[in-house]
């Protein structure tokens, strides 16, 4: 008896809307994740068992070495910049015309900072840095100035003068660039204009959240909780390794 042969037929599958589907779920992570920041100088914080989590978001971030430099960051490149352009207009404005805003590839590397710790006089030298080795050290070697000390002067005390740290004047000009840019976008809402940004879910202001080596220096830890209190702000988190109990 003969046997059939049975005609076979090649399956086509239609792949386009199971692309379309990964690439929408490919931009949906990529919008709505926090990417971990590159930071240059890395700690070991000490343990602890609280289990309070810090923000992901809207954080102003001070690191401290083991050898006790001090480092500041955040995750808003507009409030970075913002507190640049305060700074050079009032406290450091003989660096404005290295560091100002017709300097483009300076200002272009400085958005792309994700910590600062040189100070003002040796920025520009800093970020004109191609080579990424030199300019890891010269940031680790150095970090925010916590005993300079710059005047500035204010008719209502009686010495006639303000002094801060260079620290100090970066902390105050982050914190208020960020509730510059927040009313900004409250502003941009209350007429009607989009806005990229929920606030409803968008903190009002940075919170501070300082990270310590296990072995920074007492002292220096001391100094820049000191440095805060002097200008009025003694609310922020300390960030630490949880610990497991045994």
């Amino acid at each position: 008896m003969a046997k059939m042969k049975i005609k076979k037929n090649d399956v086509w599958i239609d792949m386009t809307p199971m692309s379309d589907v990964m690439v929408l779920l490919l931009t949906f992570f990529m919008l709505s994740a926090n990417f971990v920041k590159n930071e240059v100088v890395k700690v070991v914080t000490p343990q602890s068992r609280t289990e309070v989590k810090v923000p992901s978001t809207a954080t102003l971030d001070i690191t401290i070495d083991s050898l006790g430099r001090v480092y500041i960051g955040t995750d808003k490149v507009v409030t970075m910049e913002y507190a640049l352009d305060t700074l050079l207009s009032k406290e450091f404005s003989k660096y404005k015309d290295k560091l100002g805003a017709q300097n483009k590839e300076l200002r272009a590397t400085f958005k792309a900072e994700t910590q600062l710790g040189v100070p003002m006089e040796r920025m520009a030298e800093y970020l004109a840095m191609t080579n990424h080795e030199a300019k890891s050290k010269l940031l680790k070697e150095n970090g925010l100035p916590l005993d300079s000390v710059i005047e500035i002067p204010n008719p209502n005390v009686q010495s006639g003068k303000d002094v801060y740290s260079e620290f100090q004047l970066w902390v105050k000009a982050m914190k208020n660039g960020y509730r510059k840019w927040y009313k900004d976008l409250e502003r941009k809402k209350d007429k009607g204009e989009s806005i990229d940004v929920d606030l409803n879910t968008t903190p009002s202001k940075l919170e501070i959240c300082i990270k310590a080596d296990k072995d920074t220096p007492y002292g220096t830890f001391k100094k820049v909780i000191n440095e805060l209190q002097d200008i009025n702000e003694s609310r922020y988190k300390l960030l630490t390794q949880y610990k497991k109990e045994e």
